[in-house]
């Protein structure tokens, strides 16, 4: 009976799940790696891992040239009896585009080092990751499109991992040697296995595809791909700007400490990224129909998220008592603002969500560029003036202002295309936002108070629960 019901589940629902479970658990294993590296590094080579993390996600954006963004979808579907020659052929581009950047930097290794931070030993890596990565992606990608879920869900798991288990005993055995190399070997460690499988992959696809150019396969992709070039670059600044700042203004001990509670701050995003997902699907199909629910799911969905934002900013204390040291637990105060910043994300993604269902994705890359400037100024005048807890707050403001100004031109081209306001209540949407602002920043007067903020936590929980079941009833009906 089980197997029957099993089986009449739709393939592209069973797909999603999949691939949904795979990037938890991929995200699960290094929340609970958490604990066990901050016991066994130094919050200096701590920050030094996730200085090389920030770099690699910035300088991605160009190796890719963000063929693998949207477009890459797109062209399944207008290559549908070409993809095996389309893929290789665009494998090319990123190829190229690893070995340029390699020529780059080793004209002038010593240069890029100090303008980095890094060692030549982890940029060496990160060059060799940029070239067979991409060989990954593209197949993940198509094996998503094609919803083949079982092996690229396995392969995803399993590589996760297999990385994970071998990046501890890479580094409890380098700790234990006394090493002074062990930041370079747990980064070693853990690319390795992806390394290896992308190698394998990057032969597979010229193997079937036996095709190396293609000029119309070129122009088709550069021409979809170039302008999310800017918006995936400004947005890496503004999630990743706070760090770099940091290590070069303060150091590597102070990104250690930082980027680990930004990484507990920034737990409750798994579930929006859920919630968003199934959110679409709905904004998508009934937007144009009358007597819809958008304007109360959204507040309801927002609402219930907001709530664990902000429960989860309140158990900051034990968080940061269970995942890391004490020298953690002294910088709790960070994170307040942080949650309140990663609670903005929800909102912005409510009205880039509309951009994205009128084509105007332009000004995702203005209001993203536009918050990332912000970011980049505040970060060097506050961070000089008051030390780097203050990137907390300067973070929180850049997502106002790229919540704001994505809400600006979302109203602004409904308008423009249907001569309806808004989708949204807009200004429930922005007393929840002042609301949820305060509440987590109210976190940093509850620290104190124990017993107050159980009694919270509970309370908001239950009223969590509640609005959950309430809005999955109104989707069912």
């Amino acid at each position: 009976m089980v197997k029957k019901k099993l089986q009449n589940i739709p393939l592209g629902v069973k797909a999603a799940v999949i691939y949904t479970m795979a990037s938890v658990f991929s995200r699960g294993l290094s929340m609970i790696t958490v604990p066990i590296f901050t016991r066994i590094m130094s919050t200096s080579e701590i920050g030094m891992v996730n200085l090389y993390n920030s770099w690699y996600s910035l300088l991605n954006v160009i190796a890719t040239l963000s063929l693998t963004s949207g477009g890459f979808q797109i062209a399944m579907k207008d290559f549908e009896g070409e993809r095996d020659q389309y893929q290789s052929s665009v494998l090319t581009l990123t190829s190229m585009m690893a070995i340029f950047l390699g020529c780059i930097y080793f004209l002038i290794p010593n240069s890029w080092n100090r303008i980095t931070g890094l060692p030549s030993a982890l940029m060496i890596l990160m060059l060799v990751v940029f070239f067979f990565a991409q060989a990954q992606d593209f197949w993940l990608l198509r094996q998503r499109y094609e919803y083949k879920y079982k092996l690229a869900g396995a392969l995803t798991m399993g590589s996760a991992l297999a990385s994970t288990v071998l990046s501890v005993i890479v580094v409890l055995s380098l700790n234990k040697a006394n090493s002074d190399q062990i930041v370079v070997g747990r980064l070693y460690a853990t690319n390795i296995v992806s390394i290896a499988i992308s190698a394998i992959l990057w032969i597979k696809l010229y193997v079937k595809g036996k095709t190396i150019v293609n000029i119309k396969y070129w122009k088709y992709s550069l021409k979809l791909s170039v302008p999310l070039i800017g918006y995936a670059f400004a947005a890496q600044i503004l999630s990743v700007s706070d760090r770099m700042m940091i290590s070069k203004m303060v150091g590597n001990d102070a990104v250690g400490i930082y980027s680990t509670l930004y990484t507990v701050s920034s737990i409750s995003l798994l579930v929006w990224t859920a919630i968003n997902s199934s959110f679409i699907p709905y904004l998508y199909q009934n937007i144009e129909k009358k007597g819809n629910r958008i304007k109360e799911l959204s507040l309801a969905l927002m609402g219930s998220y907001a709530i664990i934002a902000v429960m989860l900013t309140f158990l900051a204390p034990e968080i940061v008592k269970i995942l890391a040291t004490k020298e953690y637990y002294e910088a709790i105060y960070i994170m307040p603002p942080i949650a309140a910043g990663v609670f903005l994300t929800s909102v912005s993604n409510m009205y880039s969500n509309l951009l994205i269902y009128h084509k105007k994705t332009n000004y995702i890359m203005y209001s993203s560029i536009i918050a990332a400037t912000v970011n980049l100024i505040l970060n060097y005048i506050c961070i000089n003036a008051f030390g780097y807890m203050a990137a907390a707050y300067t973070t929180l403001i850049a997502y106002i202002v790229l919540a704001g100004t994505q809400a600006m031109f979302a109203r602004k081209i409904r308008f423009k295309e249907t001569g309806e306001k808004s989708v949204y209540n807009d200004n429930a949407v922005f007393v929840m936002v002042i609301l949820t602002i305060i509440a987590a920043l109210f976190g940093l007067v509850l620290y104190r108070y124990t017993w107050l903020r159980y009694i919270i936590i509970c309370t908001g929980m239950i009223a969590g629960i509640k609005i959950a079941l309430m809005t999955l009833k109104r989707i069912k009906s």
